[in-house]
This record gives C-alpha cells, structure tokens and sequence, in this order.
C-alpha cells in the first residue's frame, strides 16, 4: 500500500470548481484591463466607463493578486500541496482589498449602480468562495491530503 493518502472523487471535483472559478476571475481581470473603452462601455455599462481611470492602483493589484494568487491556489490544491492554504488566504485578502473602492468612491458606487450592478454582489461571492478555500484546503492539510 502507498503511504500517501488516497483521495475520493469528490477532492477532484472541488478542485475543479476551484480552478474554474479562478480562471474566470483571471480571464475578467484580463479583459477588464484590456478592452478599449468603447467595448467597456458596451459590456459593463457607459457610467463605469467614464471613471474607469479613477480607481486607484493599490486596487488594481488588490484584483491581479487575488484572482492570479487563486489561481495559483487551485493549481497547488490540484497537486495536493499544503502550500495552496497560505496562497488562498493571501488571494482572499487581496480580493477583499480590491473592492475597498468600490465602497469609499461615490463616483465608482453611483456608476455601478447607474449601470443597474449591484456594489455587494461581486464581493459577497468572492468573499465567500474564499473562504470555502481556505476552510476546505486548511481541513486538507490537518487530514494530511495536502503535503
């Protein structure tokens, strides 16, 4: 028998959801910062294309370290190493950051909303599949299923 710890299917699944998700939030951290601002105006609305610009870029790595620090995450979850806990907790803390903006600009508050968003959506879902990171690889480390 090996000695390392086998794995149910399920590990595998959630695995996936996890790469899933952070390959989203690094493929819209890349379009968001690369499409013209006509485009931009077109997908997400003309009110947050207008102030695009003022969000500060503290925020702007805030968002490239959590959604590529997730990513990060998942692959290291994928290869059952016990590093993926300390990476997701420093992805859910950075993603956190990122929104701060959101919240304490009016301007960048009063365009996501003229543009019908709304301000808590996106963070209550980062912040909560975050934290099921961070729960779930945590848990895998103490069961000794990531090494």
């Amino acid at each position: 028998m090996s000695d390392s710890k086998s794995v149910s299917p399920l590990f595998w699944v959630v695995g996936a959801v996890f790469l899933l998700w952070n390959a989203y939030g690094c493929y819209m951290y890349y379009m968001l910062h690369t499409m013209s601002d006509e485009a931009f105006a077109t997908n997400i609305g003309e009110a947050s294309a207008a102030v695009r610009d003022i969000v500060p870029a503290w925020s702007t790595a805030a968002f490239a370290i959590g959604v590529w620090g997730g990513l990060l995450g998942a692959i290291l979850f994928l290869m059952r190493k016990k590093l993926a806990f300390p990476v997701f907790v420093v992805s859910l803390i950075a993603g956190l950051i990122s929104f701060v903006p959101g919240f304490t600009t009016e301007a960048l508050k009063n365009a996501t909303i003229a543009d019908g968003g709304n301000i808590w959506m996106m963070p209550l879902m980062v912040g909560v599949m975050g934290v099921v990171e961070v729960v779930v690889s945590r848990m895998k480390v103490n069961k000794g299923i990531l090494t």
